[in-house]
């Protein structure tokens, strides 16, 4: 048998529907994005809303990590 979804009331008597947040979207491939302090650039897309992202650290040396797309924020006015 197939249950079927009702709208629920709240406190107030009012019924209210639930609501439905997008789902994030992934960053372009190429992409310069922040990273907590960190300028990275976007490598691939992974599996599980995840990206590969490639960053520099002190010494120079490029590396590359996996992280949450979430985690990633534009960048704003100025680059470094």
């Amino acid at each position: 048998m197939k249950q079927k979804t009702r709208p629920q009331k709240g406190r107030t008597g009012r019924t209210r529907f639930k609501v439905r947040r997008k789902a994030p979207a992934c960053p372009p491939i190429g992409a310069l994005m922040r990273y907590g302090q960190r300028t990275v650039r976007v490598i691939a897309e992974a599996s599980g809303q995840r990206v590969i992202i490639e960053s520099v650290n002190e010494d120079g040396r490029a590396f590359r990590s996996t992280v949450k797309w979430i985690s990633l924020s534009a960048l704003h006015d100025q680059l470094f």
